[in-house]
């Protein structure tokens, strides 16, 4: 910068002067050749007066004599006059043949005009000037008087050549004498100029690197003091002091952002450029969380992280596995399939993560599937966690969850306490309308289902099947081995009961020994074939007792359907328990359909 001012000042300090010495020659040049054509017109003057005078006084033989002392006067070269044709015809030709010498004189003679031209060679210059002689009859003396012309003739020229090399000459010294000056004024001026600019031009290199600096990212250089004016020290401690407070606002910044989010990996080398996008993701995140603060379940809340996985980190061939301490359940899938996930898997087991790229074969089972894999366990809670599997033949896909990893882990964490927290929800909710000995639905549960239920079929035409199924001689079980061995015999059912209806079924513990099975859109034949075969399943089922015996256990099962039999479920589950009380009746270990005649008469069907 300091090379280019430098360059610039001078070159237009010496382009100023180099006009003012060619303007100032120019003027030169021509007052001196305007001084030489006066010269010339005042000695034109004096032959024209000098010629008339000796006319008048009869001595026109004695001109040569004048003419040359005129010619002889200082720098002229040549002089000489010539007569115009009317003049020759009249007086004859004259000395030395005073005829038109060259056409110029003739020029002249024929426009009246005066003539003047520079000649200038390396070695001289010389001045032509040619004035005419005009006749007019209102001068003295009256030229009629003697010449037979008419006003305004020409009757002859004087011409004349004089040297004006001393004016050249004059012009060039004087413009080497004001060049010289120009190039020592220049250098002065320079010199000053220079000495005046070279703090400002070092400030303003200082200014240059640090703000080069801050544009990298780098924010610690500083400007230099380059002078002792109180401007160039204002200026360099207001822009320092801005640095400082700059520097130390975005370290404080950059320290607050961090603790809400994971350490990164290749930060950005301008700390403004990387605030803005921690910025911008601490925004992201808090819009996500609050999302989710109002979803219903977790459920909900795995697939806004499926969503939010798949959309915004643009990563494919994945699922979201749960894991508790009993189950491991696939939350969300981009898979066409489901995609099972071993409860030992690596990455549950080790809480590690696991990458294709560590080990050969590092996972057998996932190996068998995919060319690359990665999975990485989150800790929900001491009693939930939550893994991402991405299994794929693309590594792109691998690399992507690599380079998000951060930011993934930064949602997740997010994440947490809501999932933490519905979870929780859940399990209260379930704790609330399960039985804790058995897992089937308490008689809680059956009263808040009722409702929908009913409301569901009679919408959509649908039907229940109902089972009512009791022990038999279960107080006998409990007499006899203890109340452990008769938890061993509701268990053994209920575990019968889960492996012999449909997910759409519900199977109840309605009190002590007795359930409640609720099978959805089963006609009668249906309901039979299924009660049939829990009668039959738990009867084959050996007990255990703490002395190592074995026994065996019966059922009894009514049916009844809903809304065939009864236009309320109740009733329909009070027909069903009347069916029980007649299979007990009539043997146990036996199904018993409700029949109509089973009411005898009595006013039960009028109590609901």
């Amino acid at each position: 910068m300091k090379k280019k001012l430098t360059l610039v000042i001078l070159i237009s300090i010496l382009s100023s002067y180099l006009l003012l010495i060619v303007f100032s020659s120019y003027n030169i040049r021509n007052m001196g050749l305007k001084g030489a054509e006066d010269k010339a017109k005042i000695a034109a003057e004096l032959v024209k007066d000098g010629l008339t005078a000796h006319m008048v006084n009869g001595i026109m033989d004695n001109r040569e004599y004048f003419l040359k002392k005129i010619e002889n006067s200082s720098n002229i070269q040549s002089l000489w006059i010539t007569r115009s044709e009317s003049v020759i015809e009249q007086f004859g030709a004259g000395f030395n043949n005073e005829i038109p010498r060259d056409e110029i004189d003739k020029e002249v003679i024929r426009t009246g005009k005066p003539y003047k031209q520079i000649y200038e060679t390396s070695k001289s210059a010389h001045l032509r000037f040619t004035m005419p002689y005009v006749a007019s009859k209102f001068e003295n003396p009256d030229c009629m008087s003697c010449h037979t012309a008419k006003e305004g003739d020409v009757l002859g020229t004087i011409s004349m050549i004089i040297d004006v090399e001393d004016v050249r000459s004059h012009g060039l010294n004087t413009s080497f004498v004001i060049f010289a000056f120009t190039i020592f004024m220049s250098l002065f001026v320079f010199f000053i100029i220079q000495k005046s600019m070279n703090p400002i031009i070092e400030l303003f290199e200082s200014i240059t690197y640090v703000m080069s600096k801050a544009k990298d990212g780098d924010y610690s250089k500083r400007v230099k003091n380059v002078g002792k004016d109180k401007e160039y020290i204002n200026v360099t401690f207001w822009i320092n002091s801005l640095l400082d407070k700059l520097q130390e606002t975005l370290g404080e910044i950059q320290n607050t952002v961090g603790e809400f989010l994971s350490k990164r990996d290749g930060q950005d080398d301008d700390i403004l450029i990387e605030l803005k996008s921690l910025v911008q993701e601490i925004a992201d995140i808090h819009k996500f969380k609050k999302t989710i603060e109002f979803d219903e379940d977790k459920t909900q809340i795995y697939n806004r992280i499926g969503v939010l996985l798949k959309k915004r980190f643009e990563i494919d061939d994945f699922v979201l596995v749960e894991s508790d301490k009993n189950h491991v359940n696939t939350v969300y899938s981009t898979f066409d399939s489901s995609q099972k996930i071993s409860p030992t898997c690596r990455a549950f087991r080790t809480k590690q993560s696991v990458n294709s790229e560590q080990f050969f074969n590092i996972c057998e089972n996932c190996s068998k599937k995919y060319k690359y894999y990665i999975c990485i366990p989150y800790t929900i809670s001491d009693d939930l966690e939550l893994m991402l599997h991405v299994g794929t033949n693309n590594i792109e896909n691998v690399e992507k969850v690599k380079k998000s990893r951060e930011k993934i882990n930064d949602y997740i964490n997010e994440a947490r306490p809501e999932i933490v927290s519905k979870n929780l929800t859940e399990i209260l909710k379930i704790s609330s309308t399960t039985d804790g000995l058995t897992g089937l639905f308490n008689r809680k549960y059956l009263d808040e289902y009722i409702e929908k239920s009913v409301a569901q079929a009679k919408r959509t035409d649908s039907n229940y099947g109902i089972m009512m199924i009791d022990i038999d001689y279960f107080k006998m079980v409990n007499d006899t081995y203890g109340h452990d061995v008769g938890d061993k015999v509701i268990k053994a059912l209920s575990k019968v009961l889960k492996n012999s209806i449909r997910e759409a079924d519900l199977a109840f513990r309605f009190g002590g020994e007795e359930f409640l099975v609720l099978l959805f859109n089963c006609d009668e034949n249906k309901i039979d074939e299924i009660a049939q075969k829990i009668r039959v399943t738990f009867s084959q089922k050996s007990i255990q007792t703490a002395a190592g015996e074995s026994f065996k256990k019966t059922l009894s099962i009514g049916t009844a359907m809903f809304p065939g039999d009864a236009d309320s479920i109740w009733k329909a589950i009070k027909y069903a328990d009347i069916s029980l009380y007649r299979a007990k009746e009539s043997g146990r270990n036996r199904v018993v359909k409700f029949e109509k005649e089973m009411l005898d008469g009595s006013n039960l069907a009028d109590e609901f």
